[in-house]
């Protein structure tokens, strides 16, 4: 007949049959009915039971509950229910700290009441023990904050004392009120915090609000050196004084600002760094009044003093000083001409250029000489060894070739003196010649004949 395994819940472990043993169910050994030799087995679970699976490896098949000595880290472990194996802590309650200990274990110093923790310092070490609390021993007095209640005279106020020593040095009150039993050092609770009278506060305090009646803020040390990151103003006309001896003041005039310095013949001077090198830059003589610069300026906003501005007028040296503004052309008057206005020709002053306003007669003798005439910005003629041009629509006033017209005041055109050549006589009665093959028909084959015409008919 099999035997049936329960475990403490009554839920079934395993079965095990007659004749069989079973192993895996748990880290011991189930013999089933009639299994031979099942003396020993039983004696082997027995002693497992009795030392704990006493190994440096965990007992295989655990179930939960099971207790376990690790051999390695000589710590006394529990199976849970999450298949991990947890260690059963260790107290000891005594005079002195335990030397046969390791990590985790707990000490009760039964003389200071207060419980320790081992680190796990290897070798052992008497320092290795880490105080959990509480934080004083009950040899020296309390060293704490401990909230209590004082009462007042009808009800018990809530407080949180400081103690050294057993000496309550401190009380932390959240309302204001008047222990019904006095107490050394207190008189009456302030909401906030409370420093004993006999135990005042030393050092640095980080903030304070008020000092003899007006907030902390509103003061600055007159005997150390001050700093501040805020805006500092001064609302009245007088300003600031500097110096031991009262030697420069910032002032208000008339709403403009006066930097004065006080000494009888004290100059004032504006200095820069520059590299690491402090420099005056600008200065005022309080003996001849002069104001003062380090240098001729470089810049194109840089300040010029009067000895710059004199010696590059008498040394005749204006290039490169400025920009001027360059005169319209054919301008007669006394402004400075500038390199533009005489180079390009708007002053007239060229050896081969006659200027007037927009018009100008100029020669150009460089490669085929020429000379041009321009009109109100526009070339009307050019000449050259050619010959004259009329150019740009330009129209030349020549006489008209008629028998009657003299032409004494005009220019004679070719088409004139072709035809006037054909004329003779006196200046009322002019013949003309006429070459054709036809005889001469006016409007078509002449320019017209006249009484006294001579025609001259030739071979066709």
């Amino acid at each position: 007949m099999s035997y049936t395994i329960n475990l403490p819940d009554g839920s079934v472990l395993t079965t095990i049959l007659d004749g069989t043993i079973n192993n895996t169910a748990s880290s011991l050994t189930l013999v089933g009915r009639n299994y031979s030799g099942y003396g020993e087995i039983i004696a082997e679970d027995l002693v497992d039971l009795l030392v704990n699976f006493a190994f440096s490896v965990a007992p295989s098949n655990p179930n939960t509950g099971q207790l376990w000595y690790d051999t390695g880290a000589k710590i006394l472990k529990v199976y849970t229910a999450s298949s991990t194996w947890k260690n059963v802590g260790s107290v000891t309650s005594q005079a002195t700290a335990p030397s046969s200990t390791i990590a985790g274990d707990l000490w009760w110093d039964s003389v200071d009441k207060q419980l320790y923790v081992y680190d796990g310092t290897t070798p052992y070490a008497e320092a290795g023990w880490i105080l959990v609390g509480p934080g004083y021993s009950v040899v020296d007095g309390k060293s704490t904050a401990i909230r209590e209640t004082i009462n007042n005279g009808s009800a018990d106020v809530p407080v949180t004392s400081l103690y050294l020593d057993g000496v309550r040095t401190a009380i932390i009150s959240a309302s204001n009120f008047t222990p019904a039993t006095p107490i050394t050092g207190f008189g009456n609770i302030r909401a906030g915090h409370n420093i004993s009278s006999v135990y005042p506060i030393y050092g640095v305090a980080e903030n304070a609000n008020n000092l003899g009646g007006q907030q902390a803020a509103n003061y600055f040390r007159n005997n150390i050196n001050n700093n501040g990151t805020g805006t500092l103003t001064i609302l009245n006309n007088g300003g600031i004084t500097l110096g031991n001896h009262q030697a420069v003041s910032m002032t208000t005039l008339s709403n403009s600002l006066a930097i004065t310095n006080n000494i009888n013949g004290g100059n004032i001077s504006f200095r820069a760094t520059t590299a690491s090198v402090v420099t005056q830059y600008l200065s005022i003589n309080a003996v001849s009044g002069a104001v003062e610069v380090l240098a001729d300026p470089t810049t194109v906003l840089g300040v010029a003093t009067k000895q710059y501005v004199d010696n590059r007028f008498i040394n005749a040296n204006l290039w490169g000083i400025s920009t001027a503004v360059t005169a319209p052309a054919g301008t007669s008057n006394t402004m400075i001409a500038t390199t533009e206005f005489v180079a390009s020709g708007l002053s007239g002053l060229f050896p081969y250029k006659i200027y007037q306003a927009n018009s100008h007669f100029w020669i150009n003798d460089s490669g085929t000489g020429s000379a041009n005439l321009v009109i109100d910005g526009s070339t009307i003629m050019t000449a050259t060894s050619s010959g004259v041009y009329l150019e740009n629509g330009a129209t030349a006033n020549v006489v008209t070739a008629t028998r009657g017209a003299s032409g004494d005041a005009s220019v004679a055109s070719t088409g004139y003196v072709r035809t006037a050549g054909q004329w003779w006589g006196n200046a009322a009665h002019r013949s003309a010649k006429i070459v054709s093959t036809a005889e001469p028909d006016p409007g078509v084959n002449d320019i017209g004949s006249a009484d006294g015409d001579i025609w001259f008919q030739i071979e066709s």
